[in-house]
């Protein structure tokens, strides 16, 4: 819209005076209060003061001018603390608005009737003073006190073209708001109106004293309640904007909490928090991103690695054998391998337990807790020199898979008779590969199986596997380093530890083992997850345990045990984990172990399974100092009736001493581990070297025997910023404190959970 022009002649003071601003008072002192020239000031904005007044107070014209002379007063003694850029203009303008306020107050006037027009220019004012500023000021300037475009733009700091058109935008605005009331019907004849040049006898006393301005000079009561008023009015502003500061953050606070409550609630804070700490290591220890190398590259290092297809499992399962292995998808096929989301658990943490079951996951373990769901995708497998066209792979792991987020090398199982029937390498159709980032030593589960069986366990047994990945646009035989090869626990597995395929073997995943939880096989069967297969009869035999070890009294319990458990195996079981203080698994979370039921005896034995963590690495629970002083005769972590229940049985006492003191006197000696893991470390140093640097340099320092200085438990409890953990260092003082808790010397420390 265009503001109509200020006629020809018009001239209330000189144009340079009606666009003055605070930042020509102090570039030129003599036009500030007080100066010799302030009196031109007082006469350019004299008529619109003036008249603001009596458009205000038209009942009581001796108040206009009283008004008047507060509003200049006003501004001698606030003008040194306005802001530079403030236009003297329009300040008067709000100035005389508030001092007629105050006044028709102190006078008691009515209250201005409904379309009066004290009523309707007390509207103008208040519709004035909530534009912004900068359109404020041009419309002011250019309506109001009639300055001429290019000063207006001058005095705005502007070009004339924006100010004209902010004059245009706050006239419009300004005339939309007051469209119901008379001086809306036209605005400008309103403007014109305003200004009213005061009689000699008005002017003349204001002019006189306001000339004669200093800071001493006295002040009007009008002028000191409105100065009063202001100072409140700013307090009162700034304690507003303070609240509604506090408030904002409030609001932002509680924002936040609800927001983190409903992740904590939801299941999802936990996985947020793992991918924080995933590209933190990204951030700290960028070599670990360094790509793996292709491996075997030179003649030295053909020499470790194994060449020829295995032709049975026992071949295949070799402690020092290091296979190649190579995983080609479609971009669609490495698309369908990637983990889903699925709707976490609510709480994943309740009553000091990990709730590692998710009804809407597949697979029991933290990754599905945490939402993860891994999908079976198509995938050409070589393997040991022997090629499947089509074969089935997904990722697998829990926590091993939520700590390796930061890297392309995740763990993987592969099935080879899934998609297409009668596949198999060595007599085996499952491969577990596991990537070993946890255990910089890449030993501990191999050695951990080797100590599991000399006390009588059934275990899988372990190889290596060096393997690259095709993905067309993403990797070209990108190697991804060296895995650890773990048999699978299944019909195979059982038929060669137990001479037949139809042993039942079950996963369990709970903290109460053999608790009652009903007559029917249907209620137990989630939480103990059957692997092969098994009989009516069979599946009864757990329900039968679980209420027999729940009810019987304790005489009866340890006269009867020894016809549902293996006692001597179990022993063996619970020995293993004491000796390598393992506590990611059975002793901590009712996870990372099977159990089977041999069909002869119809008694229940224990299979070790996943032992990453084991050789007293697990920082999650206790210290490294406390985890090698573990108590053998409490090691569970938390109230255990299984075990403990077992544990008071006299014929259970005897056989776990008995295997304690035998594999102290044997196999769990410095002289025997030692050297197996100078065996198993000289064979795979190549390969560990070959995937990285970083890996390499921490690899030397676990299996080292000079200890590493500084505190073993500061930073993380595992994964790349955590100490190194040496496991020859844990064997030398494990040793030492089982002796001496076996001969009644230390009782030990009992752990729990965290540090």
């Amino acid at each position: 819209m265009n503001v109509p022009q200020p006629a020809d002649g018009v001239s209330n003071g000189l144009p340079q005076l009606r666009a003055i601003s605070i930042l020509d008072l102090r570039n030129d002192p003599s036009l500030a209060p007080g100066g010799g020239a302030f009196v031109s000031v007082l006469t350019t904005f004299l008529p619109i003061v003036y008249g603001t007044a009596l458009k205000l107070v038209p009942e009581n014209p001796v108040a206009a001018q009283q008004i008047t002379a507060s509003a200049f007063e006003c501004f001698a003694a606030r003008w040194g603390k306005l802001s530079k850029r403030t236009l003297v203009g329009p300040w008067l303008l709000q100035a005389a608005k508030s001092v007629a306020i105050r006044e028709r107050k102190r006078l008691r006037l009515p209250k201005p009737a409904r379309g009066s027009s004290a009523a309707e220019h007390f509207l103008l004012f208040k519709r004035l003073s909530q534009l912004k500023p900068k359109l404020r000021n041009p419309l002011v300037l250019r309506q109001l006190l009639q300055v001429p475009s290019a000063e207006t733009a001058t005095a705005l700091r502007t070009d004339t073209v924006r100010s004209e058109r902010y004059a245009g935008k706050a006239f419009a605005w300004l005339r939309r708001k007051l469209r119901k009331a008379n001086l809306g019907a036209n605005l400008w004849d309103t403007f014109d109106r305003l200004s009213v040049v005061p009689g000699e006898e008005i002017s003349g006393p204001i002019i006189d004293k306001l000339g004669r301005w200093t800071p001493k000079t006295p002040r009007t009561e009008l002028t000191r309640s409105t100065l009063a008023g202001w100072r409140w009015l700013a307090v009162r502003l700034f304690v507003k904007r303070v609240l509604a500061g506090l408030g904002a953050v409030i609001c932002v606070l509680l924002a936040l909490a609800g927001t983190v409550a409903y992740l904590v609630h939801h299941g999802y804070l936990n996985d947020f928090l793992m991918n924080m700490g995933n590209r933190e290591i990204t951030r700290d220890f960028p070599e670990a991103l360094t790509p793996a190398r292709p491996w075997p590259a030179t003649e030295q290092d053909q020499a470790y690695a194994k060449k020829e297809t295995p032709k049975t499992s026992a071949e295949l399962y070799q402690p020092t054998n290091i296979w190649q292995a190579r995983f080609s998808f479609t971009e669609e096929q490495w698309d369908a391998v990637q983990p889903t989301r699925i709707q976490p658990v609510r709480n994943l943490f309740q009553d000091g337990r990990i709730t590692l079951r998710n009804p809407k996951a597949k697979r029991s373990g933290l990754s599905g807790s945490i939402g993860y769901e891994f999908n079976w995708a198509e995938a050409q497998v070589e393997f040991a020199g022997k090629k499947f066209e089509k074969a089935a792979v997904r990722y697998r792991g829990n926590g091993t898979f939520l700590q390796s987020r930061y890297g392309p090398k995740q763990s993987f199982k592969v099935d080879l008779n899934k998609l297409q029937k009668k596949q198999s390498i060595g007599g085996v159709d499952e491969l577990n590969l596991v990537n070993a980032v946890p255990d910089f030593s890449y030993v501990r589960d191999a050695m951990s199986q080797m100590v599991f069986r000399e006390l009588g366990v059934p275990a899988p047994r372990t190889a290596y596997a060096y393997l690259s990945v095709d993905v067309p646009g993403k990797w070209t035989n990108q190697a991804l380093g060296l895995y650890c090869l773990i048999e699978n626990i299944d019909k195979d597995f059982a038929e060669d530890r137990f001479g037949s395929k139809k042993v039942p073997i079950f996963k369990p995943v709970t903290y109460d083992l053999f608790q009652d939880l009903g007559s029917e096989w249907s209620d137990y069967a989630a939480i103990y997850d059957l692997k092969t297969e098994a009989s009516p009869e069979q599946l009864q035999r757990v329900v039968e345990f679980a209420r027999f070890v729940t009810q019987a009294s304790d005489e009866d319990f340890a006269r009867r045990l020894g016809e549902y458990l293996d006692i001597e195996e179990f022993a063996g079981f619970v020995a293993g984990h004491a000796l390598l203080s393992s506590y990611d698994g059975f002793f901590t979370n009712g996870q990372n172990y099977y159990l089977f039921l041999d069909p002869a005896s119809k008694k229940f034995g224990f299979i070790s399974w996943d032992q990453d963590h084991s050789w007293g690495e697990f920082g999650y629970v206790g210290t490294a100092e406390a985890r090698e002083q573990a108590s053998i005769w409490e090691p569970a972590v938390y109230d255990f009736q299984f075990l403990q229940r077992v544990m008071r049985v006299p014929a259970f006492r005897d056989a776990y001493k008995t295997k304690l003191q035998r594999a102290l006197d044997t196999f769990f000696t410095k002289e025997r581990l030692y050297p197996q893991i100078d065996q198993l470390a000289a064979a795979i140093r190549p390969a560990v070297a070959a995937e990285s640097e970083f890996r390499l340099t921490r690899f030397d320092q676990s299996i080292s025997s000079e200890w590493l200085p500084g505190d073993r438990n500061s930073g993380p409890q595992e994964g790349p910023r955590a100490p190194v953990h040496q496991i020859k260092r844990f064997i030398e003082n494990r040793i030492v404190s089982v002796r001496e808790q076996l001969a009644g010397e230390s009782d030990g420390v009992r752990l729990r959970r965290g540090r």
